[in-house]
């Protein structure tokens, strides 16, 4: 039973991590667990999209495990500078910033799609398409919901005089 409820989570983290919207804010409170399954998502995506344009030398599994490991690596580094990055438009866009807790999974949560189709445009032969599809696809799916979020808030700190 609990499996299944992990299934039904880790679902619809990828489900609301496909559009950036009011909900996808939500997505930085996620459990701990969903999170690493999107950097292994993202590392899985990369590696079969890898495996199809690398020359491998040594046995299939054996490649795939240690370019997974490499890739999961890199991924983790990328997803920690661009975790920084967003936390400072969270400071600059909402009136509470987040802690860096939360900070992480959001920026995770950012990077599901457009890193695996920023990876194959990039294997396609399409290298400065796919870097900007890495780099503006984060900022795409990080401050559409932070932008909606800030005007969206009703503002009563003003007062009638």
């Amino acid at each position: 039973m609990i499996h299944l409820s992990f299934l039904r989570q880790l679902i619809n983290y990828l489900q609301t991590s496909l559009i950036p919207n009011r909900p996808f804010l939500r997505l930085r409170l996620a459990d701990v667990s969903l999170y690493f399954c999107g950097l292994a998502w993202i590392s899985f995506w990369t590696t079969v999209i890898d495996s199809f344009f690398s020359q491998k030398n040594i046995p299939i599994v054996v490649w795939f495990i240690l370019h997974f490991t490499f890739i999961t690596i890199a991924v983790l580094l990328y997803l920690l500078f661009m975790a920084y990055l967003t936390k400072g438009f969270v400071r600059l866009l909402l009136p509470r910033p987040w802690a860096y807790r939360q900070t992480f999974p959001y920026t995770v949560a950012t990077n599901l799609w457009t890193f695996p189709f920023g990876m194959l445009l990039y294997q396609l032969g399409h290298h400065q398409i796919g870097v900007a599809l890495l780099i503006i696809g984060h900022l795409i799916y990080t401050l559409v919901p932070l932008w909606i979020a800030r005007s969206s808030k009703p503002r009563s700190s003003r007062k009638p005089q």
